[in-house]
């Protein structure tokens, strides 16, 4: 059965009670691409590979602390990958939405350019699987994935409450994948690299 990942109840909490505490948040909203390493490991004996896909991205943090911050940052909306095995072309298609939680340090500057670096714990919640081409009409199944997470970036201050966001964060996401009939065929490593822009507010 699925589940809902505890962060997104978090993600609506900080979202309630961020009016409260005027000075200590900050919200992104960014559109970033989710792009799995290259050799995504082996399914039903062959080499798989997944492609990468744009979406939208938001985030939520608390500066408790000159230097550091507790962030929540999600998937606004899903990304959608195909899976290709060598010598089949194109099998089967996924979506996901990945969510993780975690602490930034960021280092003091004084000017616009404010560079951090961050450490916490994801999830993928996995949905929406199908087969395609040689498989197509089989059923399909990819477990969530959870695991570390890094990340780091810069924000680029244009007035005191508005900012540019540039940032890359590793996910580890790995999930074995089942078909009908022929059972667990493997594990997909994806652990992806998810980069790109965002916009931000401090409030």
């Amino acid at each position: 059965m699925r589940r809902t990942p505890l962060s997104l109840l978090a993600l609506a909490s900080a979202l309630a009670i961020a009016p409260a505490s005027a000075q200590d948040f900050s919200a992104t909203i960014g559109y970033q691409n989710v792009n799995p390493k290259s050799g995504n490991g082996t399914l039903a004996g062959a080499e798989a590979d997944v492609n990468d896909d744009w979406s939208l991205t938001g985030s939520v943090a608390w500066h408790f602390a000159d230097n550091w911050s507790a962030e929540l940052w999600s998937g606004l909306a899903r990304f959608e990958h195909e899976v290709s095995l060598a010598g089949l072309g194109t099998v089967a298609g996924v979506e996901h939405r990945p969510t993780t939680l975690g602490i930034n340090y960021h280092f003091m500057s004084e000017g616009r350019f404010r560079p951090f670096v961050g450490l916490g714990y994801g999830w993928v919640s996995l949905s929406g699987e199908r087969t395609l081409g040689p498989l197509a009409g089989l059923g399909i199944r990819a477990d969530d994935a959870n695991g570390i997470s890094f990340n780091a970036g810069a924000d680029v201050y244009f007035t005191e409450n508005f900012f540019l966001r540039l940032d890359v964060r590793k996910l580890d996401f790995d999930t074995d994948v089942s078909i009908e009939t022929l059972g667990n065929v493997g594990t997909a490593e994806v652990d992806p690299l998810v980069y790109g822009l965002s916009a931000g507010i401090r409030f």
